[in-house]
């Protein structure tokens, strides 16, 4: 029986320090006691205001990703395993952590716990390079193969899109399109909630998911080819044409980081099925320009000027691509890989050139 968790839900550890303070300081120097109490901070916090294993992995996550600290991470996915017997991911992460420290016989365990518990995310465990001294234990191989077997029940959202239609009945000639392909492990079917922002009730919005589901909420587009993302807009341009009347002539993409990546190859490889496009902030997996046979096409590329160098050079490698066959605006902003502060106006304004509302400038 698991026993009873303390539950104070406005106290903090640093309030339980000011209250042990002389005890705990009195045979060591403080500076260094102090320290090492702040080290468990997050854990003991965590305990006191009961927070449940979702929050532990996400503070190992960060643990990770922040400070390199791996020993640290563990003991928030250990923590998060135990106190969900179903969690399947936070054993997983719990052994991808003991096997980059070349645990591999505990970390074994734990993939075996991952697999008993019904772990899914086969495109993590691929690409997981803290596990790339186990690729050929027992432990890793039935996990993949577990793993892969239990995807496909788990990632029928993959591809997946979501509308948001103006009010009002459908012009003549149909709706604009505006397509929302977002970044590398989010959710684009959420990204309707901007079409006030981003169009206001001149266009439908569609936000399409990543043709690869990594966990719960997060997708990626595919690595190397943008086929099954054509795939996946003419899916979800079909299901539209179900529900309101469209203008196939004036559809236009939207895409950030990855997304932009693969906006970019949509309208190079595909122009025929697209009017515009807007780029912002292009990152990915570097799909090379083998094709580029968009002409005329009304697009804008944006980046922040803080953004990190593989980003600026897929860029400028972007904007080379389409000038000299295409009216192509460059638009920088002062921040890094993210939306610029003013994104509902900027946007706005850019999307209205890809959709031929105002003219270039």
């Amino acid at each position: 029986m698991t026993s009873p968790r303390l539950h104070f839900a406005t106290l903090s550890l640093f309030t339980a320090l000011s209250l042990t303070a002389t005890a705990s300081f009195a045979d060591e120097d403080e500076a260094v006691a102090k320290g090492r109490w702040q080290g468990l901070a997050g854990m003991a916090n965590l305990y006191l205001n009961d927070a449940d294993a979702q929050e532990f992995i996400d503070a190992g996550d960060k643990e990770k990703s922040e400070h390199d600290n791996m020993a640290g991470a563990l003991a928030y996915y250990l923590t998060a395993a135990r106190l969900d017997p179903k969690n399947a991911y936070a054993s997983y992460q719990a052994g991808a952590a003991l096997a980059s420290m070349e645990k591999f016989d505990l970390a074994g365990d734990l993939l075996d716990q991952a697999r008993e518990r019904g772990f899914w995310q086969a495109v993590i465990l691929r690409d997981d390079d803290e596990l790339e001294g186990m690729k050929d234990a027992p432990a890793y191989k039935k996990l993949l193969q577990s793993a892969e077997a239990n995807y496909a029940k788990q990632a029928k959202d993959a591809g997946a899109a979501a509308f948001s239609i103006p009010e009002g009945k459908a012009p003549a000639g149909g709706w604009p399109v505006v397509v929302w392909l977002s970044g590398y492990g989010t959710e684009g079917s959420k990204g309707i909630r901007m079409r006030e922002e981003l169009v206001g009730e001149r266009a439908v919005l569609v936000g399409v998911n990543g043709t690869l589901k990594r966990d719960e909420g997060q997708f990626m587009w595919q690595q190397h080819s943008v086929e099954p993302t054509e795939k996946a807009v003419a899916a979800a341009l079909k299901a539209l044409e179900k529900q309101t009347r469209i203008d196939r002539s004036n559809v236009a993409l939207i895409g950030f980081s990855q997304g932009a990546e693969h906006a970019a190859h949509l309208i190079a490889e595909y122009p025929q099925h697209y009017s515009g496009a807007v780029l912002l902030s292009p990152g990915g997996f570097r799909i090379p320009f083998a094709v580029q046979k968009a002409k005329d096409k009304r697009i804008v590329i944006v980046h922040g000027a803080k953004e990190h160098s593989s980003n600026l050079e897929l860029t400028a490698t972007t904007q080379k691509a389409f000038e000299g066959s295409n009216p192509v605006q460059s638009h920088e902003h002062p921040a890094g890989h993210t939306f610029q502060d003013d994104w509902e106006t900027a946007y706005r304004g850019y999307l209205d050139y890809a959709l031929g509302l105002t003219p270039a400038g």
